[in-house]
């Protein structure tokens, strides 16, 4: 079992509690806090001022240890980060281990069955692949629950947890999941599209492409427009230079249509193939067009394409928040380049930001510490949750662009998008078979659309229902 003892600093209470008053003062994000949910958070809170661990070690089990672990010294944001652990530490009277014992369902099921849950972790941070298959046994905790409030924690609250990602994870009315957004750990974004602005400006004419997505212009004809305008051979030695784009959206494109979807909830409870709907033919569609046109570069895998893009090979790239962080495909990356959401169809009224392999915090309820486990995940959440993460998410995310820190906030995540969970990745086997089986030859173009969605459909609901266990 790989574990991480996060050993205690000197203690600065100061800057503890500086960082729940700052918490206190956030303003709420968009569906959040209303004044039923501040009396439900104040309930909360009153329950944990009586949380006493009694000094046993709390094990927050990662998805991936770095997230979550700093490294003590290496410089003053990692100490402040310490800090932080070490102040609820104090205050709750328990030690924190960090711990990536295990991060797959298969893997915790055997756990389960022994009866040995405690294993798993007080604090799970985990995949959709891993924390949808526990809630479909009911081994989780509905968030959202009478339950979980009286034991003192409120997942609605904006304080503690990001709103428009922690509201997205649901398996119909109920929440399994949350996270806190900060400057330790920013929560993650679904897909997103980069975009060389020299090249928009060069070939595209789009010396603005930030303004086409304020005026909600950022449409499926507008970036195939781009994408054709961008395509050059520089040279004239007959072989392209510049790409417009890359494969690898792997089917995003069919929530960017109002309805479109892979997997959807029936009104009879039931998780149902949602390809076959019009709205997802059409942005299949769109997808085997806009591989297909030429325009395109369809050779190299997903990492490659990043590297061509930072090489100056690429005008258009599809990303997720991930491929900027440091060390990942973006970092450091020499051209100028912005983040905007992904292209939508002309009639959908916002932009989507789709989460599919993310993580966020679950619990186990049979953990023999449950009661405590929930109202600590509340108390975590206070901690960390901050608007901070912009100052560095644009330096290091962003590249200093103020316009892509606004289309993360405003049209990735915020107002003018809407934040879906890709039912597919809830298996990893389910999500492998969509893409070897429907987008994949959809995209080479082996039939139409439709002769492919049609003749694996029975396929892929086979597949749902083995998923869903229905």
């Amino acid at each position: 079992m790989k574990k991480y003892r996060v050993l205690a600093l000197a203690l600065v209470l100061i800057l503890s509690l500086s960082l729940f008053a700052a918490c206190s003062g956030t303003e709420p994000e968009p569906g959040g806090t209303t004044t039923e949910a501040t009396t439900e958070a104040t309930t909360a809170a009153t329950t944990a001022k009586k949380l006493d661990l009694g000094g046993r070690t709390v094990i927050l089990a990662a998805h991936k240890a770095s997230d979550y672990l700093p490294e003590v010294g290496a410089s003053q944001f990692h100490d402040d980060w310490q800090a932080v652990y070490d102040a609820l530490c104090k205050e709750f009277n328990f030690t924190l281990e960090i711990t990536t014992t295990v991060n797959k369902y298969p893997d915790a099921l055997e756990h389960i069955v022994s009866g040995d849950i405690d294993y798993l972790g007080d604090l799970c941070n985990m995949k959709t692949e891993y924390w949808i298959p526990c809630a479909l046994n009911g081994y989780l905790a509905k968030l959202n629950s009478d339950e979980v409030l009286a034991l003192g924690l409120d997942v609605s609250d904006s304080k503690a947890f990001y709103q428009p990602y922690t509201q997205a994870m649901k398996l119909g009315d109920d929440i399994y999941a949350a996270q806190w957004n900060g400057k330790f750990r920013t929560c993650e974004f679904g897909w997103c599209m980069y975009a060389n602005l020299d090249y928009l400006s060069e070939y595209a004419g789009e010396s603005d492409i930030f303004a086409v997505v304020r005026d909600m212009g950022w449409t499926w004809e507008k970036f195939l427009d781009v994408q054709q305008k961008c395509t050059k051979d520089t040279d004239g030695d007959g072989t392209i230079d510049i790409w417009g784009c890359a494969e690898h959206s792997y089917g995003q494109e069919i929530f960017t249509i109002d309805g479109g979807c892979t997997v959807y909830k029936d009104a009879d409870g039931k998780y149902v193939s949602g390809l076959a709907l019009p709205e997802s033919i059409e942005a299949l569609q769109f997808a085997q067009d806009y591989y297909n046109n030429g325009y395109n570069e369809t050779s190299l895998d997903y990492g490659d394409t990043h590297r061509l893009f930072c090489d100056g090979g690429m005008a258009l790239l599809w990303g997720e928040k991930k491929n900027t962080d440091a060390g990942r495909n973006l970092d450091g990356c020499g051209i100028r380049y912005g983040i905007l959401p992904i292209p939508k169809q002309a009639n959908a009224e916002k932009y989507v930001n789709v989460l599919g392999g993310v993580r966020s915090f679950a619990l186990f309820k049979g953990n023999s510490h449950y009661a405590e486990n929930t109202a600590l995940l509340y108390q975590f959440g206070l901690a960390f949750t901050d608007d901070d993460w912009k100052d560095s998410f644009l330096e290091q995310n962003c590249a200093g662009n103020k316009d892509s820190l606004e289309m993360v906030c405003d049209y990735i995540i915020g107002d003018h998008a809407k934040t879906v969970i890709d039912y597919a990745w809830g298996s990893a086997d389910l999500e492998n078979w969509f893409r070897e089986n429907i987008y994949f030859p959809l995209v080479t173009k082996t039939g139409t659309v439709r002769e492919i969605v049609e003749g694996r459909n029975a396929e892929f609901q086979a597949q749902i229902d083995a998923a869903f266990q229905q």
